[in-house]
C-alpha cells in the first residue's frame, strides 16, 4: 500500500513543477484527438509514442479533458512499474524491509525524473516490466508469467522502438539458455501466446482503425531508422552523433553510481563461472548486465537528458542479493556500503531532477517565480507554470489571449505549436501536422530529407481532408514562421497576420494569384 501511494505522489509532486512545452505537451491533445477519432499515422505524423496516445485517451476518458487527467496517467505508469519491482525483489527472496527500501529508490528515480506522459519513459519502463516478469517466471517456475512478456514488450515498441528491439534480443538469449541448456522446452506455449496475443491486438487495430499499411511502415519503422543510421554513421545533419557520445564524462561520469554496483556484478558472476556456480540468480544477474549495457547505449543515443537513474536500485539489489547467497563473511560492510550509495544516489538526483527539475531544463530557473496555471485556464489546475524559456506572467498574458482568440475560431484549422493543450482545455477538435516540430529532421522529414516526398503527399491528403481554411503559429520564440512550412503544402497561398507580433500568427487560406 505504502508502495502504491508513494510512487504516485511523487510523481504527482514532480510532474506539477514547470513545462518545457515541446515535451511537457506531446502527448496532450494528441490523446484528445483519439477520443474526437483523430488516429496517430493516419491523421498526424507519429513516427513515436502510439500507446502513449491511446493511454492518454483513456485517462481523459475517466478523469476528464483537463491537466490532472494527464499527470494520473504518468503516476499510474510509475505505480505499475514500482509494484512489478517490488514483487521481483520478494519473489527472489530478498528480505522484505531491502525490497521495499528499493523500490522506494525506484519509485523516486523512475518516472519522476519527467513527471509527465513521455515516449522515452513508457518505452522504457515497459521493458524492464518484460524483464522483471521473464525474471519471476524463471526464479519461480511459474511459466505462465511468460504470457505477459511479448505483450510488455509489445507496449514497449510501440511507445518507441528502442529499447525494447535491444531488450527482445537479451531475452531470446535467456529463453535460448532455458530451452537448449536446462531442456526446458514448455515455456515455448506460453511465450507463443503471448506472441499471438499481440499480434491479435495488431491486425484488430490495423483493421478497426483503418489505417494505411504504407503510412505505418513509413512512420514508424522507416523515418526512424535514418535517424538512428545519422547518429550512429555520425552524419553532418544529425542532432547528435554516437562518436560525441562516446567520451568518459558521458559513459562514466554520467552513469557512475551504475557501474558502482555493476562492476562488482561482474566480478561476482565471473567469479561464479570460475566455481561453476550456474545458480538461476547467476542467469538473471547475467541478463540484468546485457540488459544494463544495452539501456546506456540507448541512452547515449537519444537526443535527451538522461532518464534510467532507476537502474541504480535495480542494479543494487541484485548485488545485494548476490551477496546474501555468495558471501559467508563480510557481507554486512557491503551491504550498508551498497545501501549509503543508494541513498545518496537517490537524495541526488530526486533533488536534481524532481525537486529542481533537470530534465525540462529548470534545474537553474527560480522555482518561486512561477503562476498557478488555473490562472490561464481552469482545466490546467495544480501545475505551476514556469518555463525555462520565457516569463511565466508574459506567459500568462499570452496564452490568455491565444485561448480567446481559439474559442471564437469557427473554421477547421490547424495549431503548429509546442504548447499542445489547446484542443484539450477548450474542448475543440483543433488538427495537428506532427507530435513535435524540429526542422532538422528529428521529428519529421524536411525539405532535402529521402522521406519528405511522403512526408508532404501525407500532409496534403490529410489537409484536404480536413478542410483546413486557416493555421495558427503560436510560438514560444519564434520557432515557427510561415517560411519554415509553406513547402509542405501543393499550391496553396495563404495570408498571414500577426495577432501577436512574431508569437502568434494566423495563415488564412486564399486563391493563388
Amino acid at each position: 500500500t505504502i508502495v502504491i501511494f508513494y510512487s504516485f505522489l511523487i510523481n504527482w509532486f514532480s510532474a506539477n513543477i514547470g513545462v518545457l512545452p515541446i515535451d511537457t505537451f506531446g502527448f496532450f491533445d494528441t490523446g484528445y484527438g483519439i477520443l474526437k477519432g483523430q488516429l496517430p499515422i493516419s491523421d498526424y505524423w507519429a513516427y513515436t509514442g502510439v500507446v502513449v496516445d491511446y493511454f492518454q485517451a483513456f485517462f481523459f476518458y475517466l478523469f476528464g479533458n483537463n491537466w490532472n487527467s494527464y499527470v494520473i496517467h504518468s503516476s499510474m505508469i510509475n505505480v505499475l512499474a514500482s509494484v512489478i519491482f517490488y514483487l521481483f525483489l520478494l519473489k527472489i527472496k530478498l528480505p522484505n524491509i531491502f525490497s521495499f527500501f528499493y523500490t522506494l529508490s525506484f519509485a523516486t528515480l523512475l518516472y519522476p525524473v519527467s513527471g509527465t506522459p513521455f515516449a522515452y519513459l513508457h518505452a522504457y519502463i515497459f521493458s524492464l516490466v518484460a524483464i522483471f516478469i521473464l525474471f519471476i517466471s524463471y526464479y519461480t517456475d511459474n511459466i505462465k508469467l511468460l504470457i505477459y512478456v511479448p505483450i510488455a514488450l509489445f507496449f514497449s515498441f510501440f511507445s518507441m522502438q528502442t529499447p525494447s528491439v535491444y531488450i527482445l534480443g537479451t531475452i531470446i538469449l535467456f529463453i535460448f539458455y532455458i530451452i537448449f541448456f536446462e531442456k526446458n522446452i514448455k515455456i515455448i506455449k506460453y511465450l507463443f501466446y503471448g506472441v499471438l496475443i499481440c499480434l491479435l491486438i495488431f491486425t484488430s487495430y490495423i483493421f478497426i482503425s483503418k489505417i494505411e499499411f504504407k503510412d505505418l511502415v513509413y512512420q514508424y519503422f522507416l523515418f526512424p531508422i535514418t535517424i538512428v543510421d545519422g547518429r550512429i554513421s555520425g552524419d553532418m545533419n544529425a542532432y547528435l552523433t554516437l562518436k560525441n557520445q562516446l567520451n568518459f564524462k558521458r559513459i562514466f561520469g554520467d552513469f557512475k553510481f551504475v557501474h558502482l554496483f555493476l562492476v562488482p556484478l561482474i566480478l561476482i558472476q565471473i567469479q561464479k563461472i570460475i566455481n561453476k556456480n550456474f545458480d538461476k540468480i547467476f542467469l538473471i544477474s547475467l541478463a540484468f548486465i546485457l540488459s544494463t549495457f544495452l539501456f546506456l547505449y540507448n541512452q547515449l543515443l537519444q537526443a535527451n537528458q538522461t532518464y534510467i537513474f532507476s537502474l541504480i536500485p535495480f542494479a543494487a539489489a541484485l548485488l545485494h542479493k548476490n551477496i546474501l547467497s555468495y558471501f559467508s563473511e563480510k557481507k554486512i560492510y557491503f551491504l550498508a556500503m551498497i545501501l549509503l550509495i543508494v541513498i545518496l544516489a537517490t537524495y541526488k538526483f530526486h533533488l536534481r531532477f524532481n525537486v529542481e527539475r533537470k530534465f525540462i531544463d529548470l534545474e537553474n530557473k527560480s522555482k518561486s517565480n512561477f503562476v498557478y496555471a488555473n490562472e490561464i485556464h481552469k482545466n490546467l489546475n495544480n501545475l505551476k507554470w514556469i518555463s525555462n524559456f520565457t516569463n511565466p506572467k508574459k506567459d500568462k498574458v499570452f496564452l490568455k489571449k491565444v485561448i480567446s482568440i481559439l474559442e471564437k475560431e469557427r473554421e477547421s484549422s490547424y495549431l503548429i505549436t509546442h504548447y499542445n493543450f489547446f484542443s484539450t482545455i477548450l474542448d475543440k477538435n483543433f488538427y495537428i501536422l506532427n507530435r513535435w516540430y524540429l526542422f532538422d529532421n528529428n521529428s519529421h522529414p524536411t525539405e532535402g530529407h529521402i522521406y519528405f516526398k511522403y512526408y508532404k503527399e501525407f500532409v496534403n491528403k490529410n489537409f484536404e481532408k480536413n478542410k483546413i481554411k486557416t493555421i495558427y503559429l503560436i510560438n514560444e520564440d519564434q520557432e515557427f514562421t510561415y517560411n519554415k512550412i509553406k513547402g509542405y503544402f501543393h499550391e496553396k497561398c495563404f495570408d498571414e497576420t500577426e495577432l501577436d507580433g512574431k508569437r502568434l500568427i494566423k495563415l488564412t487560406l486564399k486563391k493563388c494569384i
